[in-house]
C-alpha cells in the first residue's frame, strides 16, 4: 500500500502532521530523536582528511523516554512524515532510520546494543554496529541503490574496520531500497581471517514482478536489447529505456526463456508497452 506524498496533501497544517507522526512506531524515544535532528539538520563535510577513527554512538539506551514531539518545526515534521510515513524519501539516510526502527521489532536478533555512525565523512560507510546478548557483532551498511562498486568499496572498509578495531563481524547485513543484479551476494567474503555470507534486505519487492530470470526485453526490434533480470518493476524499465534509448514512438516486448532457450522453434514475443518518449 502506497501512501499520499506530501506535496498531495490537502492538510498540511502542522497540528495535522503532529497527529500523524505520533503514529509512528516503535516511538522514538528523546536520544534517537536528537540523534535523528541532528543528522537531517547537518550536510556532510566533503573535504575531511582521511582519518583511522571511526565516530559511532550508541543509541536506543534510553528506551524508556518516550520523545516529546510537540515543539518540532514544520519542516521537521515533514521530514519525518516523508521518512516514515509515505516513505517518500529513499537516500541513505531515510534508508538507515527507517531499519533502525524496523531492527527493534525482529524477534531473532538478541540485542544487547546499537551503535550508529556519527562520522561526518560520508566515505565512512558502516551505519550501524549491532552487539548482541551473545557478544557477536553485525555490521549493517544502508544504501539507496546498492551498486556493484559500493559494494567492493564496503567490503574493503569492513576489513580495514575489523583489523583497525580488532572487531570481526558474524554477519554483514545491506540494507537497500534497491539493488542491482550484478552484486553476487551469495559468495562469501573473507574479513580478516573469517568467511561470511553477507546478507542483503531489500526494502521494496514488487510482489508482481513482470519479469523474470530468463527474460530478453527488446526495445523498437533492435535499438536496444536488455536482461530483464534486471529490472524488478516495468517503472524502473522504462527509467532506463528514457535514459538510453533514442526516444520517440516507442514499443518494449518480452522474449519469453531467451537465456535458456534450447527449442527450434519460433521464439515467442510479447508486446508490453507502447507509447511516446518525449526527449
Amino acid at each position: 500500500m502506497k501512501l499520499q506524498f506530501y506535496e498531495t496533501m490537502y492538510d498540511k497544517s502542522k497540528e495535522y502532521l503532529s497527529y500523524l507522526i505520533e503514529q509512528i512506531l516503535p516511538k522514538f524515544t528523546s536520544g534517537e530523536l536528537s540523534i535523528y535532528l541532528e543528522e537531517i539538520d547537518t550536510k556532510p563535510s566533503k573535504g575531511k582528511k582521511e582519518s583511522q577513527s571511526w565516530e559511532f554512538e550508541k543509541i536506543g539506551g534510553d528506551s524508556g523516554k518516550i520523545a516529546d514531539l510537540s515543539k518540532l518545526k514544520i519542516e521537521q515534521l515533514k521530514h519525518l512524515y516523508q521518512t516514515f510515513i509515505s516513505k517518500e524519501l529513499n537516500d541513505r539516510n531515510a534508508l538507515r532510520w527507517r531499519f533502525y526502527q524496523y531492527i527493534k521489532y525482529i524477534s531473532e536478533l538478541n540485542i544487547k546494543s546499537i551503535k550508529i555512525n556519527r562520522d561526518l565523512n560520508p566515505d565512512r560507510l558502516i551505519d550501524f554496529i549491532i552487539e548482541t546478548e551473545d557478544k557477536n557483532l553485525m555490521f549493517i551498511l544502508c544504501y539507496d541503490i546498492l551498486e556493484l562498486k559500493d559494494y567492493d568499496r564496503s567490503l574493503k572498509e569492513i576489513n580495514d574496520y575489523a583489523k583497525n578495531q580488532n572487531s570481526i563481524p558474524e554477519k554483514i547485513i545491506f540494507a537497500v531500497n534497491k539493488t542491482f543484479r550484478n552484486i553476487q551476494i551469495d559468495k562469501p567474503v573473507k574479513i580478516v581471517n573469517n568467511e561470511i555470507i553477507p546478507e542483503l534486505w531489500i526494502e521494496w519487492v514488487e510482489e508482481n514482478c513482470p519479469f523474470n530470470k530468463e527474460d530478453l526485453l527488446i526495445v523498437n526490434d533492435s535499438e536496444l536489447k536488455l536482461a530483464g533480470f534486471n529490472f524488478t518493476s516495468v517503472d524502473d524499465l522504462l527509467k532506463f529505456v528514457f535514459k538510453y534509448s533514442n526516444g520517440g514512438q516507442i514499443s518494449i516486448y518480452k522474449q519469453l526463456d531467451f537465456f535458456t532457450e534450447v527449442s527450434e522453434e519460433e521464439p515467442e514475443v510479447e508486446l508490453i508497452w507502447k507509447g511516446l518518449m518525449l526527449k
